[in-house]
């Protein structure tokens, strides 16, 4: 398992932060997804033999949230 953390821009409220960390965990090779509405930041536990970073991006871009950087 490896994590990557992601700066989003957009987040409008606590619920929409918890509904992306349920799209993403849902996401075949995501273990584990945090997003924290304070910070603006998701951090993720993977398997990259499954999913990758940028497939990981775009379930994210799909959820209409905009990656400003990682880490």
């Amino acid at each position: 398992m490896q994590t990557i953390v992601f700066r989003l821009e957009g987040l409008a409220c606590p619920e929409c932060a918890r509904n992306t960390g349920m799209i993403l965990e849902r996401q075949k090779g995501v273990k584990k997804a945090v997003v924290t509405f304070a910070t603006g930041k998701v951090k993720v536990e993977y398997d990259p033999a499954v999913i990758t970073p940028g497939e990981i991006e775009q379930v994210i871009a799909k959820t209409g949230y905009r990656i400003t950087g990682r880490g």
